[in-house]
C-alpha cells in the first residue's frame, strides 16, 4: 500500500495543474514545495499573456486562484524540501530534508527554476543589501533611488517596468545590442522615460561595503570598463532548473533540465516532469499549465495500468 497514489514535487503552475487533474480523478495526491505554494509567478507584478485575462492579472492573484482550485479537489499541500527519489521495483520513495518520506506509485517533477546569479564579485556579499531578484518582493526599498537591472529578456523588462513606478531611474544593462523580450514589452520599456539602456555590456562587479554603491561595467565590443553609481542591482539573467537532487536518478540535459517525451514521461518508468524544469521548456505560464495537464493525464494512465 502506497502513502499516496502520486507525489508532485513543486507548487507552481505545472504542479498545481497536475494536482487539479489528479484530484478530479480522485487520486490520493500530495504536493511538496520547499517554499509557499504558487511558484515564481507570485513574484510577478502583472501577467499579460495568460489566456482569459484580457487586461492582465497579477501574479499573486493568479497563483492564489490556482492554489484554491487545486485544493478544492482534496490535494494535500506540504511545505518540504525534497532531497531525493529512491526507486524500487513496485514503488517510488520521495525523501525530504525534514526526515519524512513518502511511498508512491508515480512522481511528477514540477519543481520549476530559480533565478541565475551573475557570478561576479560582490553579488553574494551584498545580496539583501541592494542586490535582489524580485521587484515585487523587494522593490519598495528603492523608491526615488537608482536601480540597475541586469538582463534583456521578458523577465528583466517586466521587472524594469515595475521598478520604473518606484525608482527615480532604472538602468537596464544588456550584453547584446537588442532585447530578447516580446515586442510589446520592448515598446513599453523604450517609451518609459525613467528607463535607460546600456547596450553590449556586462556587469563585472558590484561595489559597496555595507550596501550597494555601484557597479563596474565592461563593454563587450571595446573591452572598456567603466563605473556606474547605483543603489540597487536587480538580477534577471535567466533561470536554472532546481534538479541537483535528481543527478544520477533520471537523465538530465546539458542545462540540467529533465529529459521527457511528448507525454512528459522520463526514461524512468512512473516518473514524469512538467513545466520549466523539463528540457526544451519555453518557460511560460501557459505552457507550464499545459505540461502539468499532460503529465497528470499520463500519470493517471499509468495508475490505471497498475490497478
Amino acid at each position: 500500500m502506497f502513502d499516496y497514489d502520486a507525489v508532485i514535487i513543486g507548487g507552481g503552475p505545472a504542479g498545481l495543474t497536475a494536482g487539479i487533474y489528479l484530484g478530479r480523478a480522485r487520486r490520493r495526491t500530495i504536493l511538496l514545495d520547499k517554499e509557499s505554494f504558487g511558484g515564481y509567478i507570485k513574484n510577478i507584478d502583472r501577467i499579460e499573456n495568460y489566456p482569459g485575462f484580457g487586461q492582465g492579472i497579477s501574479g499573486p492573484q493568479l497563483a492564489s486562484e490556482m492554489v484554491a482550485q487545486a485544493t478544492k479537489y482534496e490535494l494535500k499541500l506540504k511545505q518540504a524540501q525534497v532531497t531525493g527519489i529512491e526507486l524500487f521495483s513496485s514503488s517510488r520513495y520521495v525523501t525530504c530534508a525534514d526526515g519524512n518520506g513518502f511511498t508512491t506509485a508515480v512522481v511528477i517533477i514540477a519543481g520549476g527554476s530559480r533565478p541565475k546569479k551573475l557570478g561576479v564579485a560582490g553579488e553574494d556579499l551584498l545580496r539583501g543589501k541592494g542586490v535582489f531578484d524580485c521587484a515585487l518582493c523587494d522593490g519598495g526599498q528603492f523608491e526615488s533611488r537608482v536601480v540597475v537591472v541586469c538582463g534583456g529578456g521578458e523577465a528583466a523588462l517586466t521587472e524594469a517596468l515595475y521598478m520604473s513606478k518606484l525608482a527615480s531611474k532604472v538602468i537596464v544593462i544588456h550584453r547584446r545590442d537588442q532585447l530578447r523580450a516580446a515586442r510589446v514589452l520592448q515598446e513599453k520599456a523604450m517609451a518609459e522615460p525613467k528607463i535607460e539602456f546600456v547596450w553590449n555590456s556586462l556587469v563585472e562587479a558590484i561595489e559597496g561595503k555595507d550596501v550597494v554603491e555601484g557597479v563596474k561595467i565592461r563593454n563587450t565590443a571595446s573591452g572598456q570598463v567603466t563605473s556606474l553609481k547605483t543603489d540597487g542591482v536587480l538580477v534577471q539573467v535567466g533561470l536554472e532548473p532546481d534538479t541537483g537532487y535528481l543527478q544520477g536518478i533520471i537523465p538530465l540535459d546539458s542545462q540540467g533540465q529533465v529529459i521527457v517525451n511528448e507525454k512528459m514521461e522520463t526514461e524512468v518508468p512512473y516518473i514524469f516532469a512538467a513545466g520549466n524544469i523539463r528540457s526544451g521548456s519555453p518557460r511560460q505560464v501557459a505552457t507550464a499549465v499545459g505540461d502539468g495537464a499532460i503529465a497528470a493525464i499520463s500519470a493517471e494512465s499509468a495508475l490505471q495500468e497498475l490497478a
